[in-house]
């Protein structure tokens, strides 16, 4: 045998017997701190001992964390799980805000003219929770008794959920999910802000008009509704099935002329008429 052929086959079998050690070494070793900074960790939150907090009126809530961009550790973040979600007012509970008691000096609301700031201390929850790095969480959860549906909510993956709640007009700009479940208003006009990869859901719900540009949602449905009017704009191709179940009447305004929307209609029988 050469004598670099002997050298090169030394070296493999150095590097062979360097794994095996560290591989046997690192099986009975304590892993917590790489277990703790896996990327998948899940920091979920109490939901004992719900709290009130006294808001002053208000006609329009906007949700925002303190979050900075550029922050150290600023993959920590929220999951889906979180939510924002408004109530129909009930005896005691008008103009209220619950959230978790573990949240107490996590969440900041207040009333600035006609406008409802809710502040999530991301700082604090890091805090509060010792993240160090990739963790999330979930169980943010904040309900809001209001009959005032005017939502503008900047936290990314946060979902804004009405339920129940009959009003004039329900309008949310999100960049999160956006459930509206059996809910009745004369308007409703909901915007995904992250488009790709965020969902609009509107269930059992009941409206004189609703209003949906299309260049801004991806991933959307409407169930069991009862909609007179349903206000569909956008640019480029667009396609939508309609709920064979649903009856109204459908107003196409494209934004240029090669903008153009096919209807994939689902039932027995159907009337289209073109004006």
């Amino acid at each position: 045998m050469r004598l670099t052929t002997k050298i090169i086959f030394g070296i493999i079998l150095s590097i062979f017997a360097i794994s095996l050690i560290f591989i046997i070494g690192f099986s009975f070793s304590d892993r917590k701190n790489y277990q703790h900074r896996n990327i998948s960790n899940k920091i979920s939150i109490s939901q004992d001992n719900p709290i009130g907090l006294d808001i002053n009126p208000f006609n329009v809530v906007v949700l925002e964390d303190d979050m900075k961009f550029g922050q150290v550790n600023v993959i920590s973040s929220f999951s889906d799980e979180c939510s924002l979600t408004l109530y129909p007012i009930s005896s005691g509970k008008e103009n209220k805000l619950f959230f978790p008691e573990a949240l107490y000096s996590c969440i900041d609301a207040k009333t600035n003219d006609d406008t409802l700031k809710i502040i999530i201390n991301f700082d604090e929850l890091r805090k509060k929770y010792n993240v160090i790095n990739h963790e999330y969480f979930s169980g943010i959860n904040l309900n809001l008794f209001t009959s005032r549906v005017n939502i503008i909510n900047n936290v990314t993956r946060f979902c804004i959920k009405v339920e129940n709640i009959e009003t004039d007009s329900i309008k949310i700009v999100s960049s999160g999910n956006i459930l509206i479940e059996s809910c009745k208003a004369i308007v409703i006009k909901p915007v995904v802000d992250d488009n790709s990869h965020r969902t609009l859901n509107i269930r059992n719900s009941v409206a004189k008009e609703i209003h949906l540009d299309l260049d801004q949602l991806r991933n959307w449905k409407l169930e069991g509704c009862n909609i007179e009017v349903q206000n569909f704009t956008g640019s480029g191709q667009h396609n939508i099935t309609l709920d064979r179940n649903m009856v109204g009447k459908i107003n196409w305004y494209p934004k240029d002329e090669n903008a153009e929307l096919n209807i994939k209609v689902q039932g027995d029988t159907a009337q289209i008429v073109f004006q």
